[in-house]
């Protein structure tokens, strides 16, 4: 995630999440690889699990917690 102004980088972040692939799609929620991506740790797709839940270990998340104290 980045912040830019006026052609002037302020500010650039890293979010990830590590996991690995689920053998088959599970779910109905989300979007992209949400059915097949398994957070460590978890035993539940991102698919699987309630939005409140899967926003608090989502990349965009981890990210958007390291950038917001440039704003």
């Amino acid at each position: 995630m980045s912040i830019s102004y006026l052609d002037k980088k302020i500010a650039c972040v890293i979010g990830s999440v590590e996991g690995y692939i689920s053998p088959k799609a599970k779910g109905k929620n989300g979007f992209g690889y949400d059915p097949i991506f398994i957070p460590n740790n978890k035993n539940k797709t991102f698919s699987e699990m309630r939005i409140s839940q899967k926003y608090k270990l989502d990349h965009r998340y981890k990210a958007f917690k390291k950038i917001k104290k440039f704003l």
